[in-house]
């Protein structure tokens, strides 16, 4: 099978590839801007992800060249689109993708949340969403959890009686930073041994490197505001792999999507403080919950396979 990714938010599109390619088919990946997971890519038009008005028929005819090249070549079977298509609407579904072949649309976050569904996806054979709020956007969607790389990493076992709490915010107000601090401030008050590890602005790689040292990480806070997306993020299952117990907050909505035992410790800004001295004062309840998560991310985000669900869906767009 020949399958055309169209970018690569967040590596979820290289991370599939990979398993892809495993399997034996023929996977291109095809960005549009230039970021983080350019280097990932098969073809990168490293457009800059800011542009002006008078940039855009220009920029409109750069990606549809090259759009058009490609396919004309290498004639795909399946159209990967990741937050759907390109152009406004998302027109260029209807109008280039489904002459050329099936269009699997991967909604993966705010393109969905915040404008709804646009005319041109309604014409793809189907739709994915990568984590389960987004179902209220698109109920017909199927969801399946985002393929995630393998960092091999364990946590490392300090000889010391400190208890690090860490926390790696892409964005101090959806992940609920401010109520994390408060939260550690209280808790160094009554610990003297609680260490709070904020990471920001560092290398992936040394994101890592500091969250082997912890022995709780904290991925969100819930505080109730809509625009939080309720359900955990990377950080949670990179902590997961490591055997870490994780705090996140999972909306009420989403428990039920949630498959226990995960890890994972729900918290809001009402309950963080509590939940954290839990897991302060008990090591057998982190050792446990450490264990849970791991076999958790190794069940529920197992590359194999979500591979054959997303197979399946593949071939099912091919049959119709």
């Amino acid at each position: 099978m020949k399958i055309l990714h169209i970018r690569n938010i967040a590596n979820v599109a290289y991370n599939l590839s990979l398993q892809q390619k495993k399997m034996g088919h023929e996977v291109r990946l095809f960005e549009i801007t230039e970021n983080y997971t350019s280097e990932n890519t098969d073809i990168s038009l490293n457009l800059p992800l800011k542009y002006s008005k008078k940039d855009i028929p220009r920029r409109f005819q750069i990606i549809s060249k090259n759009l058009v090249e490609i396919t004309l070549k290498e004639k795909f079977d399946i159209f990967h689109l990741h937050d759907a298509g390109i152009f406004p609407q998302d027109i260029d579904i209807p109008l280039f993708f489904k002459r050329f072949g099936k269009v699997v649309v991967h909604w993966h976050g705010s393109k969905l949340r915040n404008n709804g569904r646009t005319f041109g996806s309604k014409f793809a054979d189907v739709e994915i969403v990568s984590t389960p709020d987004l179902l209220d956007y698109s109920p017909d969607a199927i969801w399946i959890p985002n393929c995630i790389p393998w960092h091999g990493l364990s946590k490392v076992n300090r000889n010391d009686d400190k208890i690090i709490i860490g926390h790696a915010p892409t964005n101090r107000f959806y992940k609920g930073t401010e109520y994390f601090l408060e939260a550690m401030a209280q808790l160094k008050k009554e610990y003297p041994n609680v260490d709070c590890l904020l990471i920001e602005n560092k290398p992936h790689k040394e994101v890592m490197q500091l969250l082997q040292t912890c022995d709780i990480v904290v991925d969100s806070v819930g505080f109730y505001d809509k625009r939080q997306v309720g359900w955990y993020g990377v950080l949670t299952n990179e902590a997961q792999q490591m055997g870490i117990p994780c705090c996140t907050w999972i909306k009420p909505g989403l428990e039920p999507y949630l498959e226990e035992p995960s890890g994972i410790v729900n918290v809001t800004k009402d309950n963080l403080k509590q939940r954290l001295e839990e897991l302060i004062r008990d090591e057998n309840l982190r050792e446990n919950l450490g264990r849970s998560g791991r076999k958790y991310v190794e069940k529920v985000h197992n590359n194999k396979v979500l591979y054959q669900k997303f197979l399946t869906l593949y071939k099912g767009t091919i049959l119709k």
